[in-house]
């Protein structure tokens, strides 16, 4: 595979550097440059080929919208994706929206920060775009839909639906199913409705999403994504029972374990997991302090604490020091751990 040359646009020094250590885990990537500013970036893009760029949606001087267009104007084979905290169907609008007679090129791609965390997963979201065209995050989907209450599609519906996955156009669409192009734009107009996507019928970026959210629902994504896990647990005969229950769950892989927080510190630092699951008392420190600190090294994994003491004050203290919960330790199972993983931010 040809190496890719990668851009990472942050004003926020820490996350950069997280960023393009997930970009050099690929192997197949290069970080051509990680720069705090639109005009550091485009200078780059002027100097050199870049093939992806990798853009915070809020920096100090300007929008990464902006700065993503910008760059794209100048060297349009250029992929820009840009990422954040924010979930919005809106920003999603705003991002794949491409209007050609004002010269405002569409972005591909659309990442929760959260999610820049597995080399893996970068890759599949390249792969994703060479094959289907612009990405949004599952995440983000996911959040917007409640795909249990959705109508259930026609038959035809579900025909048009997976023809739109596909990339099809409405003029081959109406060919696939030899019906008239306003029988095949009837059916999208449905489509839009049942899945709830809102906006102007002119606006490009609703076909994007629309086609995402029906990858999502059948369920035919590339990248299924497994979450690499760290234990920090100092009883040891708890620390191989959730090790080895996890390693026997496809959605998750057991990158390694510690018995104490330093080591576990260390241990997170070397495998940049996209979770850890540590326990409040460890013989060197709390889990509390050990926290603040992994997440000071790498601030895009995410800390589930947990105590054998169902404690609402331990909950507390786990929030304030940046997990994304506490639960007792008789509820530590794969299914429980996942969901708190995905679980909607606040």
């Amino acid at each position: 595979m040809t190496c890719i040359a990668v851009l990472i646009i942050d004003d926020q020094l820490v996350q950069r550097e997280g960023i393009a250590n997930v970009v050099t885990g690929t192997g197949v990537m290069r970080v051509a440059g990680a720069v705090s500013s639109g005009a550091e970036a485009l200078k780059i893009v002027e100097a050199m080929p870049v093939d992806l760029a990798l853009v915070d949606l809020v920096l100090h001087e300007q929008s990464g919208t902006e700065v993503g267009r910008e760059l794209r104007r100048v060297r349009p084979e250029l992929k820009v994706l840009i990422y954040t905290r924010e979930k919005s169907m809106v920003l999603a609008s705003e991002i794949f929206r491409e209007q050609k007679d004002l010269a405002q090129p569409g972005l591909q791609g659309y990442l929760l920060t959260r999610n820049i965390s597995s080399s893996d997963y970068l890759l599949k979201i390249c792969q994703q775009i060479d094959d289907f065209g612009p990405f949004i995050d599952p995440d983000i989907l996911r959040w917007h839909f409640r795909f249990s209450e959705l109508e259930p599609l026609t038959p035809r519906e579900e025909e048009c639906a997976q023809y739109i996955a596909g990339g099809l156009s409405n003029i081959q669409i109406a060919d696939r199913m030899i019906v008239s192009r306003r029988r095949v734009e009837n059916l999208i107009n449905s489509l839009y409705l049942k899945f709830r996507i809102l906006g102007d019928p002119g606006d490009p970026a609703r076909r994007v999403i629309l086609a995402e959210s029906i990858r999502l629902l059948a369920g035919h994504r590339t990248p299924n994504r497994i979450l690499g896990v760290i234990v920090i647990e100092d009883q040891e005969e708890q620390r191989a029972l959730l090790c080895s229950n996890l390693g026997r769950d496809k959605r998750f892989k057991v990158l390694g374990s510690a018995g104490a927080g330093e080591s576990g510190i260390q241990l997170a630092c070397e495998t940049k997991p996209d979770l850890v699951l540590m326990d409040v008392r460890l013989p060197d420190m709390d889990g509390f302090q050990a926290t603040r600190q992994i997440l000071k090294n790498i601030p895009n994994t995410r800390v589930i604490l947990n105590s054998a003491v169902a404690s609402s004050v331990f909950h507390q203290q786990s929030i304030q020091a940046g997990a994304i919960a506490f639960i007792p330790k008789r509820q530590m199972n794969p299914e429980r751990i996942f969901q708190l993983f995905h679980a909607p931010d606040d």
